[in-house]
């Protein structure tokens, strides 16, 4: 079999298995994000430092739950996914307030508390500082994912990341580090599942 071809069904096997298992524990109520990306006021105070768009081969309902519970796949960084769904609108399920928590090699962990939640269409979540053992330089941190069916039945997908400096004039040592370690996850992301990275700009 030649190699693009084994790829593929590798890949492709990762995707059903990644849906199946999303769609049995998570879906069953999905919870709108109400007024969407549209108006990132609802979500943040924060500024809007970059605007991240990629595009995928898989249709928004294999993409959407690949990126949401499978970061261990696209963040070396990261050796373990946990969510817990106890302050979730829709208790036991995904949905606004379920938490991802992200721990890492070296033993921390990073809880991010969902703030968007629209099965397919959009998701977004902060950062729990009291809660995370990991520190980050900045005083608050969003990121908004909003994905569409292409034309060509894929998933174009565009991540705004919002954040300002723990420090006041900071921002232009933590700027280019953020945005370089956004770039590198998502485009390991489009490697792993599929897709192109189309690039990042500022606002």
């Amino acid at each position: 079999m030649p190699q693009h071809a084994s790829t593929a069904l590798r890949r492709r096997a990762l995707l059903s298995s990644v849906v199946a298992a999303f769609a049995w524990t998570c879906l069953p109520s999905p919870v709108s994000a109400q007024a969407g990306l549209t108006d990132a006021t609802r979500h943040t105070s924060a500024t809007l430092r970059r605007i991240v768009m990629m595009e995928f081969d898989a249709p928004p309902a294999e993409v959407f739950p690949q990126l949401l519970t499978r970061v261990d796949l696209y963040d070396s960084n990261i050796d373990e996914m946990r969510f817990d769904h106890s302050q979730s609108v829709s208790r036991g399920e995904f949905g606004v307030g379920s938490r991802r928590i992200c721990f890492f090699a070296d033993g921390r962990e990073l809880v991010e508390p969902l703030l968007v939640y629209d099965p397919h269409r959009a998701y977004g979540y902060t950062v729990d500082t009291e809660a995370s053992t990991m520190s980050l330089p900045v005083s608050e941190i969003v990121l908004l994912y909003d994905f569409s069916k292409s034309e060509a039945g894929g998933t174009d997908l565009t991540v705004r990341a919002f954040f300002d400096p723990r420090v006041p004039g900071t921002g232009p040592v933590i700027e280019p580090v953020l945005t370089g370690t956004l770039r590198r996850t998502f485009q390991t992301a489009v490697e792993q599942f599929g897709g192109r990275y189309l690039g990042d700009s500022a606002p």
